[in-house]
């Protein structure tokens, strides 16, 4: 059964080499990506009409294959596989189509032209290819060329699975010309070839052609076109053997960077501009030039240069390097010049260790955290004992203050535009005594000790006259050893302590001087504590967590009444020494404690 390939002509002008390197419309063009490689020829260059068109392809592995042709009317054309032929695998090697025995051939039609095949193998069947019918043996894939080569990548997406190859042929009205054959090998292979402007393939390529001149262009990327005008004679063979020149690489332009400081000048000031750290890619810059105003006229030359602003506001600064081979890059940058602003005085702040100092001890004063907000902190002066007198200078020093008592300590600070800035901290010195005696300079409650816990009420040389005071304590164990010192009290009662096993109220008053009371607890592991003293001399007794003072470090309790107890899990003795927690009682009795803790006395202590 005779079937007829529809052929018609591209609207191409072949073998005018002023329009350009054409490549076929619709045709993919795509060099081989992984092992697979298709070849396809017809058996003649041209055909005279009504004669027999027998296809030609070579694949170098197991492959599925696919034939097109794309008329002028943008009508794509599947010719194989096709309603007479469906077996579309191959083995490696060369396949002519139509399939001997087959039974239907391609018959040359007008219009007269030029016609393209295209031929794709995969490694995978491919769906779209399978719309032929024994109605519609040979389909229509589409009337758009373009639309169709997208179409077709994405079918098979994945390079490395499909290979692509394509050919040509001439339909003439009388009988056919005899055609020559162009051979075309090149070093490096896989170059593209142009023939008479038309893209006819990579290296190495045959191709058949008419005879006569015909214009031959190689291309290949990194290399030197190469350009011939040979001529072919009927039924000879021209064969090029080339080798590419390979080209140096074009130069690459300059990269224009720089730097500048400072980074927020003042008018007046001398900034300084630095385009070191611009560079060449492939060789060296030979020029730095500079434009400050952005008035398209350079300033001045080098890597490094000055320039200064008369006036605040904002300048478009311009850098262009030049390299070595006359290439040049450039950068801009905005460089925003600020009016004057007042100086803002530098902040004074500083710690002092240890905590609790003892007097003949060395106390470090150290101020680093003090900052300047706009500037730098140039010196460092310390009076250390509220003399008004500078003591030391530096940002840390050391001073020992000889007997226990609570000094001033004052660290004055200057920036480097002449502000001052200071602060005031009290430092309370103890004397070396008793282990964990807290330097007890100001009035109030203190609750200390290691092995025994003692609560020593501090009274005032400013009180004219006796102050009451009450201290109740309770706990879930029993209260023993409950003593209070023998010391003098001037204008103070020593009180007798009221003892119920669980609970002990002393009740007293104090002057200028002090009362401490004593005691351990057993099988215990909370003390509740209600500290009171008539602060203001009014009559009232007091009860603020204020003028209550924990352990050598003096720090308050969170709550007044407290519950200090023993650590989580711990089973010993209740001592001053642990990390006893301290919290608020909601009910503390003889038989019902409800407690709620809230920290413990290292946490308070900063520890």
């Amino acid at each position: 059964m005779v079937r007829n390939l529809w052929i018609v002509a591209l609207v191409l002008a072949i073998g005018v080499a002023a329009v350009g390197q054409v490549e076929p419309l619709g045709i993919v063009i795509e060099p081989p990506a992984g092992d697979l490689v298709v070849t396809i020829t017809t058996d003649k260059p041209a055909y005279a009409v009504g004669e027999t068109v027998r296809i030609t392809f070579t694949i170098n592995r197991g492959a599925y294959i696919y034939i097109w042709d794309i008329p002028p009317d943008g009508n794509v054309t599947q010719i194989f596989p096709n309603g007479y032929e469906s077996q579309n695998y191959f083995p490696a090697g060369t396949h002519t189509i139509p399939s001997p025995g087959r039974g239907y051939s391609f018959r040359v039609q007008p219009p007269l032209g030029t016609e393209w095949l295209q031929v794709l193998a995969t490694t995978t069947p491919v769906s779209g290819f399978m719309g032929y019918s024994p109605g519609d043996p040979f389909p229509l894939l589409g009337s758009d060329p373009e639309g169709w080569e997208v179409q077709v990548l994405g079918l098979v997406p994945e390079p490395t699975q499909r290979a692509f190859d394509f050919t040509s042929f001439e339909i003439v009205a009388s009988a056919p010309p005899g055609y020559g054959t162009l051979v075309v090998r090149s070093s490096p292979t896989g170059a593209r070839l142009y023939v008479d402007g038309m893209f006819r393939g990579y290296t190495p390529r045959s191709v058949n052609l008419l005879p006569g001149f015909h214009h031959i262009l190689v291309r290949e990327t990194g290399y030197g076109d190469y350009t011939a005008r040979i001529y072919l004679v009927a039924g000879g063979t021209r064969t090029l053997e080339l080798v590419l020149s390979e080209m140096a690489p074009a130069n690459q332009p300059p990269v224009a960077q720089f730097t500048y400081t400072p980074p927020a000048p003042r008018p007046g000031d001398w900034v300084r501009f630095d385009g070191g750290i611009s560079y060449d890619p492939d060789g060296s810059i030979a020029n730095y030039e500079w434009d400050f105003e952005n008035d398209g006229t350079f300033d001045a030359t080098g890597q490094i240069v000055f320039h200064r602003y008369p006036a605040a506001g904002t300048y478009t600064v311009l850098l262009r390097v030049t390299d070595n081979l006359g290439a040049s890059g450039q950068v801009t940058q905005a460089v925003v010049v600020s009016a004057p602003v007042a100086n803002q005085p530098p902040v004074a702040q500083f710690a002092y260790a240890p905590a609790a100092p003892v007097a003949g001890t060395a106390v470090t004063f150290n101020g680093t955290a003090s900052y300047d907000p706009d500037g730098s902190i140039v010196s460092y002066s310390w009076d250390l004992n509220g003399d008004g007198i500078v003591d030391r200078t530096g940002p840390v020093v050391t001073w020992t203050y000889p007997v226990a008592g609570a000094y001033s300590a004052t660290l004055y600070v200057t920036d480097n535009q002449g502000a001052t800035g200071q602060t005031t901290q009290w430092v309370s010195v103890s004397q070396l005594g008793i282990p964990g005696m807290p330097a007890m300079v100001l009035p109030g409650l203190y609750v200390w000790g290691t092995d025994s816990w003692r609560i020593t009420v501090n009274g005032s040389s400013a009180w004219a006259a006796p102050r009451a005071y009450r201290i109740e304590l309770r706990t879930d164990g029993q209260f023993i050893n409950v003593s209070s010192d023998a010391g003098p009290y001037p204008l103070g009662l020593v009180p007798e302590p009221t003892s119920e096993g669980w609970r002990i109220v002393f009740e007293g008053t104090v002057a200028s001087g002090r009362i401490t009371h004593s005691f351990q607890v057993q099988n215990a592991s909370s003390i509740y504590m209600d500290l009171r003293l008539d602060m203001d001399g009014d009559g009232t007794l007091d009860r603020s967590p204020g003028f209550v003072r924990l352990r050598q470090s003096m720090v308050n309790p969170p709550v007044n009444p407290l519950v200090v107890g023993s650590p989580e899990g711990y089973t010993g003795t209740l001592v001053p020494s642990l990390n006893f927690r301290i919290g608020s009682a909601l009910c503390y009795t003889e038989f019902v404690r409800i407690v709620f803790w809230q920290t413990t006395i290292e946490a308070l202590e900063g520890m």
